[in-house]
């Protein structure tokens, strides 16, 4: 079972979804046969930067492009939403991240909701968000004392 997710980014041109099919959860980490290893949407997001506009410059498309770039490694996995909301795209998500500029203009600004979008009305529940930063570090600090 897949954990799926959809991604926003968005800044005063628009808004430009994409799907990823699995490992959609905020984060994930540890260590397995001795090796670290680190995944979920926000680790997910932070890989884009690589490919993305260095700081404080940040493009909604371009972003997304990145996303897709970072987080693409096969046919259907990851792709781009040609949908006005994503939920009617991707009915079965689980996590919705919206993806934007942070201000001062040193990283992104992320809200993570656990979605339903079954049904009439979708379902949206805030359950974090700030900077991309602050949010891994404290995941990552969070995980090492569970």
């Amino acid at each position: 079972m897949s954990t799926r997710a959809c991604y926003t980014f968005t800044d005063s041109q628009g808004a430009f979804h994409v799907y990823k099919h699995h490992d959609g959860y905020p984060y994930a980490g540890g260590v397995h046969k001795g090796k670290a290893y680190a995944g979920g949407g926000l680790v997910w997001i932070n890989d884009a930067k690589e490919f993305a506009w260095d700081f404080p410059r940040f493009e909604a498309d371009d972003f997304a492009a990145s996303f897709v770039v970072a987080n693409k490694n096969g046919g259907g996995g990851c792709r781009l939403i040609n949908k006005a909301n994503p939920w009617d795209f991707s009915i079965d998500s689980e996590y919705w991240y919206k993806v934007k500029v942070a201000v001062p203009a040193l990283d992104v600004w992320v809200d993570v909701y656990r979605v339903d979008w079954w049904g009439d009305e979708p379902k949206n529940e805030l359950i974090m968000g700030g900077a991309l930063s602050e949010l891994l570090t404290s995941e990552r600090a969070r995980k090492e004392v569970a």
